[in-house]
């Protein structure tokens, strides 16, 4: 019996334990680490051409970091080219609207036409259905800068509550 006892304080004890840890949980990417990465992707297509696409389309590769990833899109024949989700390559750019109707991925190509790049700011759907049957959304930003030399356009997004458009944007002429 005393050592059942033992055994169960000693189960308690660790549980307890386990439950004071905070919660592991993925570590969301910054504004400054998008752009960084973005025009890292950018040389690196400018180098390599359609000969790199294939890194970019793949979900555990060295352009899907933290909780966001980079896509490549073909701007001038309005095609997604390369995303790590593979039915969304080929996709039509002016095809994917936010809640608002806005034609998100032709607006980041807009930005993508401005030296430093631009941000967008657009609202995708979560996968909370509320008790109406409401989809929820969220606010959701990215930033899409041009492939020098190549007719690509690099972007990558996240979901970021506070900065504004005008915000992010200032960052880029740092």
């Amino acid at each position: 019996m005393k050592k059942t006892l033992v055994i169960v304080a000693g189960i308690l004890f660790l549980f307890s334990a386990a439950s004071a840890l905070p919660a592991a949980a993925e570590e969301a990417v910054t504004p400054a680490e998008v752009i960084a990465k973005v025009t890292e992707a950018a040389d690196f297509l400018s180098e390599k051409g359609e000969a790199g696409l294939a890194q970019f389309n793949d979900p555990t590769g060295p352009w899907s970091w933290k909780d966001t990833y980079v896509f490549v899109f073909d701007c001038g024949t309005g095609i997604i080219i390369g995303h790590p989700n593979k039915d969304l390559v080929g996709t039509e750019l002016a095809s994917r609207t936010d809640k608002n109707g806005l034609k998100f991925n032709v607006a980041l190509c807009k930005e993508a036409e401005k030296p430093a790049g631009g941000w967008v700011e657009y609202w995708r759907p979560t996968d909370v259905i509320d008790e109406t049957g409401t989809t929820e959304y969220r606010r959701k930003v990215s930033y899409m800068l041009a492939v020098p030399g190549q007719q690509m356009e690099v972007g990558a997004g996240i979901y970021e509550p506070t900065l504004t458009v005008d915000e992010l944007n200032t960052m880029l002429q740092k």
